[in-house]
């Protein structure tokens, strides 16, 4: 039988796919393994600890993206203002599939190991509400405001992800992300 090459980036993918649906106590190795298309023990080789440290490394992975897709177009100075939210906010579009598809890090923020990847998940968020403070500071709003404002984005976004999902109607979700400019004080 030929050997298969399966692409660290297809193995990914793959693993933010399952945790993303099924949240970690879901994510059974049995359905990692078929998606991956590697063998438990190919699984286990390439991470040692298991499951769980599948998880950390999908969520390192949603950190990084976070950082280039999120904060670092939010703080380049070589795009204005409401382009770089535009394209934050299409980016948080794009990962969510319009309202398609669950969050991964609330997925894993249920669950038996929820307290283990607490401060990654944290971590995430922190990048989001940092980028959106930022952007409501430079459009005028003073810094505590600006984390207010910039909190209620973020509750807005998971909220209307749950009720997107749940009623099948991702308008709810267009719709608080096309609030989201004017709550961040984007005067356009």
């Amino acid at each position: 039988m030929p050997v298969i090459k399966v692409f660290p980036q297809d193995v990914d993918r793959k693993l933010t796919e399952v945790f993303t649906r099924f949240g970690y106590d879901g994510a059974s190795m049995e359905l990692l393994s078929q998606a991956t298309g590697l063998k438990k023990a190919s699984l286990y080789h390439r991470f040692p600890g298991g499951k769980k440290e599948m998880a950390q490394h999908v969520l390192l992975n949603i950190r990084t993206w976070f950082l280039e897709r999120i904060d670092a177009v939010i703080r380049d100075p070589s795009l204005p203002l409401e382009a770089r939210l535009a394209e934050a906010l299409k980016a948080i579009r794009d990962l969510f599939e319009d309202g398609d598809r669950n969050c991964p890090l609330r997925m894993l923020s249920a669950g038996s190991e929820s307290a283990f990847f607490q401060e990654a998940i944290a971590a995430c968020f922190t990048i989001l509400s940092d980028g959106f403070s930022h952007i409501a500071m430079e459009n005028g709003l003073p810094e505590n405001v600006a984390k207010a404002k910039a909190m209620e984005a973020m509750i807005n976004i998971q909220g209307s992800l749950i009720l997107s999902r749940a009623l099948k109607d991702n308008t709810i979700f267009g719709t608080s992300i096309s609030a989201i400019p004017k709550l961040l004080g984007q005067r356009n």
